[in-house]
């Protein structure tokens, strides 16, 4: 029988499945493990805060790379963000909500507004779509900058309570760090269980071809609404536990380049995988940090660093190891 029947291919196919399982879980294991560990033997507690960021940034850009899998890019992500946060900081000020339930909340709250609002934007394609996302987060930007008697404008929201577990608050950094790294896996693993499902399937399609998927029968319009309010959902939820550890929201805590650099973590750790968003975070979060000495020059090294990452890994920081792969390929 020919090797590359199709009958064969359907037999072989579990066998290669469970060859490369096998190293990818036990790397899943070891920086899992590693994350959970390496935390406790951290001194410096500014390494802690950096972590505890760049969990949640990855939580903002993989649930921006949710939107974008159906083929549409909003450059309103922050404002849902920033919604979510006032959500959870108002219940937790004014109605004494607990903060898991105020994240809650914020999660449910945004999701149902997003595919409210996605009925009517997500008509819209291309560049008209962009434009009218941006518009949406300028219009939430002044809203919460002008409703002072709500959100106390330009000045902000103050004592918001920190997230506490069965009456235990997670007022310091490693307290915190633990609680955002299983925020982290759950929505990890909640998009990767959805991309694999027939949603993921349909997500796919239509970002692939819009009009070949329509005519195949996928509801486009479904789809991406779903998309939509999930990916909002998320970016709410998540926005509301950054809230809740750094105590404070105002109109300025979530702007318009907020939305930006989920854009810019997406693509350069790689759009077209979900990993690509906490890569992502990990190798941007801190880049300001690391070049700050550098007075003068920082701006323009990180714009060299970001240019290069794109020009040389234009499928972005997943995709290291083909590059190697394939300069040690050219040298044999």
């Amino acid at each position: 029988m020919d090797a590359s029947s199709p009958t064969l291919a359907k037999i072989d196919q579990p066998h290669g499945i469970r060859r490369h399982g096998l190293p990818m879980g036990l790397a899943i294991a070891v920086l899992l493990a590693s994350a959970i560990v390496i935390p406790q033997f951290a001194a410096n507690q500014f390494y802690l805060h950096l972590a505890n960021i760049v969990l949640i940034n990855a939580i903002f850009a993989m649930s921006l790379g949710l939107i974008m899998s159906v083929g549409q890019l909003s450059l309103g992500h922050a404002a849902f963000v920033s919604a979510g946060g006032y959500i959870s900081a108002l219940a937790a000020l004014n109605f004494k909500v607990p903060p898991l339930l105020g994240i809650v909340l914020a999660g449910l709250t945004t999701g149902l507004v997003a595919a409210a609002l996605g009925k009517v934007i997500l008509r819209l394609r291309g560049v008209y779509f962009v434009l009218v996302t941006f518009l949406a987060g300028q219009v939430f930007t002044l809203i919460a900058l002008n409703w002072q008697s709500v959100t106390h404008g330009a000045n902000g929201l103050i004592g918001i309570p920190a997230i506490s577990l069965f009456g235990f608050p997670l007022a310091t950094r490693l307290r915190f760090y633990y609680f955002a790294l299983a925020a982290f896996v759950l929505v990890f693993t909640f998009i990767w269980a959805l991309m694999r499902s027939q949603y993921g399937r349909a997500f796919g399609s239509i970002a692939e071809n819009m009009r070949l998927a329509e005519a195949s029968g996928i509801d486009v319009s479904r789809y991406q609404i779903i998309a939509f309010s999930l990916g909002s959902g998320i970016a709410g939820g998540a926005g509301a536990i950054m809230i809740h550890y750094i105590r404070f929201i105002s109109p300025d805590s979530f702007t318009f380049s907020d939305s930006i650099a989920y854009i810019t973590m997406l693509v350069v750790g790689g759009r077209g995988s979900l990993v690509g968003g906490a890569l992502g975070s990990l190798f941007l979060t801190p880049l300001p940090e690391a070049l700050r000495g550098l007075a003068g020059v920082q701006h323009i090294l990180y714009g060299v660093i970001l240019l290069g990452v794109l020009l040389f890994l234009p499928g972005g920081l997943v995709s290291v190891g083909r590059f190697f792969k394939r300069g040690l390929g050219r040298q044999k």
